[in-house]
């Protein structure tokens, strides 16, 4: 039986009851194609199998896909060797999937921000990650949770929490909590349209000081007239703004 490896960040979900609920959650139809991150051994891919159509999965690991292969037998399932962040599913789908993934904690952010350059294909995405890194995922503003990932995640997508997971549940057992979200891609927003790409530069402006008023971080790059011109409070601190004040301040800058 193949083994964990740090090196990838493995973290097998064993955990009987919490798979189904993450099949509870997930609801997989008949008609649904899937594409799966990192399937691990298999535990969540052989269920998808039998209720959706088609599952196609991504896996890096050697040892891994010597089982998983196995699984193309039943007909509607195929895996690919690879590393997901550089996997194009617009080479491999020609219609809306649905994604699901356990995803390496150490690596979490790369393949969220991979996630959201494909968003026009995808129905919406299931994740467990590290319960730190979740949470700072669907935080709102005035919180400590809330930053930079949170701005940009919520303007592309609706996350939403679904539920934590013990560290008991995995092998090897993660030293933290795991969560379960649940992302919806917001129609008509891209990762490379222009807003999302100028929410970036602002968000990374702003939170680079974190104690500093967002007018003193803005005056480089808005005019005292534009500033106050977007009828927001200048001296309050990045994390007072809202999804919705970061959206107004960018489209200023188009």
């Amino acid at each position: 039986m193949p083994r964990a490896k740090k090196s990838l960040g493995q973290n097998f979900l064993i955990d009987s009851n919490v798979i189904d609920q993450i099949i509870q959650y997930v609801k997989p139809d008949h008609q649904d194609v899937f594409l799966e991150i990192g399937p691990g051994k298999g535990a969540i891919s052989e269920i998808l199998i039998d209720k959706s159509k088609q599952v196609q999965a991504v896996e890096l690991d050697d040892d891994l896909l010597k089982k998983l292969v196995i699984l193309e037998d039943r007909g509607n399932f195929r895996v690919h060797k690879g590393n997901i962040l550089e996997f194009n599913p617009k080479k491999i789908f020609d219609n809306k999937i649905r994604v699901i993934g356990n995803l390496p904690y150490n690596i979490s952010t790369p393949i969220l921000l991979w996630s959201f350059k494909f968003l026009d294909m995808f129905t919406d995405m299931h994740f467990m990650f590290q319960k730190e890194f979740g949470d700072r995922l669907f935080a709102k503003n005035n919180s400590k949770d809330y930053g930079r990932t949170s701005v940009i995640t919520q303007y592309l997508t609706k996350p939403k929490y679904c539920f934590d997971i013990d560290p008991e549940s995995f092998s090897p057992k993660p030293k933290v909590k795991s969560v379960f979200v649940k992302f919806e891609p917001v129609l008509g927003r891209s990762f490379d349209d222009p807003i999302a790409q100028m929410i970036q530069k602002v968000t990374r402006i702003t939170f680079q000081h974190r104690r500093k008023m967002i007018g003193k971080s803005l005056e480089n790059l808005l005019s005292k007239e534009k500033l106050e011109a977007l009828d927001i409070d200048l001296k309050l601190r990045p994390e007072n703004l809202s999804v919705q004040e970061y959206i107004k301040i960018s489209e200023s800058l188009i």
